[in-house]
């Protein structure tokens, strides 16, 4: 892994944390964060206004508009659709941010009373969302949480999530592809300081994931030359992706996802995800895959890692606990197991918990909440909704 920046705004982070709760006003020092993270915070276009001509590899964000169906394209383009309900006052909306090979970093402030409702399931992305300042609530999993400055929370694809933000409020969202973490386990769901070290995030790493967040901001900005070559880029995201898994997932196995696969995985991997619900072999794989088996074996060990057939079925037991996400709760377990081939329901439930950290019968139940707890909220008015 890459060298991240210097230990001391890690030890800050740790030392501020304790003295560190919600909502507490923006005229505070930003105790914790490093000189990066405070300019992003202080500056809303710091990562679009870099100093040296952005290098090719980098794509840069910066949209500043007072209208809601621009605030809503803005986000949606980068991370998913999404609705925003204005409260009060007009917006000043701001989106600056910059892109990382697959990896998103945003700044944005809506410079209004907003709410952020995110109802959609089986959404492309996770979004790691840290708070710089500003009074904000959000609701998921009946769950109603204050997140104030230095708080931050793991937005995972299967889970609707509603935020309540006033105009004060700015955060940073970091947007990372599904598909680059498939297979690492459950997420962790709960609001915790970003900058708190033996809690979670990371079984004690969540400040070492916030000053890596830090180095990357401060050599965004800079232009850095080195940021130009695909390598560069590929190792940082690699780095990046290898923290996000150590640090905000509760467990599952370890995997690295490069942004280059072979073409010979690539074609193994497209076979399967088209294939789920078939009763496919490894024979089947190998002829998608048009190599030898010891070829394909080698690919994916080394860059998935896991086996061809161990592969399957971490993407059936993704795409199953999807299913029952999107079902509201209405869909039979053992259905489940017989379409993607586990072939007894004990069997099922056993992997099931073993990459997703519960079984099938209690994403069963969470998604029956979360879709009582719409249908109660459906009935209540809000103005000036779009969509």
């Amino acid at each position: 892994m890459l060298s991240g920046p210097d230990p001391v705004p890690m030890r800050a982070a740790q030392r501020a944390a304790a003295s560190l709760g919600a909502m507490r006003s923006m005229e505070q020092p930003m105790l914790g964060f490093g000189p990066a993270l405070e300019a992003v915070a202080a500056n809303r276009r710091f990562l679009a206004d870099g100093s040296l001509p952005a290098p090719g590899a980098l794509r840069y964000q910066d949209v500043s508009s007072r209208e809601t169906a621009a605030a809503l394209q803005s986000v949606g383009n980068v991370f998913f659709p999404h609705e925003v309900v204005v409260r009060s006052q007009q917006l000043d909306f701001s989106h600056c941010g910059t892109a990382l090979g697959d990896i998103s970093l945003n700044h944005i402030a809506y410079g209004a009373d907003v709410d952020v409702l995110i109802t959609e399931l089986q959404r492309t992305h996770f979004v790691l969302v840290i708070s710089f300042g500003g009074d904000a609530i959000v609701e998921f999993n009946q769950k109603s949480r204050a997140f104030g400055r230095g708080d931050c929370v793991f937005l995972s694809p299967d889970v609707r999530y509603a935020f309540q933000m006033s105009a004060d409020h700015n955060h940073l969202a970091i947007g990372i592809p599904s598909n680059r973490l498939t297979g690492s386990g459950r997420p962790i769901e709960e609001v915790h300081s970003a900058l708190e070290s033996g809690h979670n995030p990371a079984r004690g790493g969540g400040a070492h994931l916030l000053a890596y967040i830090e180095y990357l901001c401060g050599e965004l900005r800079a232009g850095a030359p080195a940021f130009g070559l695909q390598s560069v880029i590929t190792a940082h995201e690699n780095s990046f992706l290898s923290l996000v898994r150590a640090t905000l997932f509760d467990r599952g196995p370890h995997v690295q996802h490069p942004t280059v696969l072979p073409v010979f995985v690539r074609r193994a991997d497209r076979f399967i995800a088209e294939h789920l619900t078939d009763d496919i072999q490894l024979e089947d794989i190998l002829a998608a895959a048009g190599v030898p088996a010891r070829t394909l074996y080698h690919g994916f060990e080394r860059f998935l890692g896991h086996s061809p057939m161990r592969w399957l079925r971490l993407r059936r037991l993704e795409r199953a606990r999807a299913d029952i996400v999107a079902s509201g709760g209405d869909i039979s377990i053992t259905a489940l197991a017989n379409r993607y081939w586990f072939g007894h329901c004990g069997r099922f439930a056993s992997m099931y918990c073993e990459v997703h950290g519960e079984v099938p019968s209690a994403t069963l139940n969470r998604a029956r909440d979360s879709i009582a707890v719409d249908r109660s909220r459906d009935g209540e008015a809000g103005p000036c909704r779009m969509q």
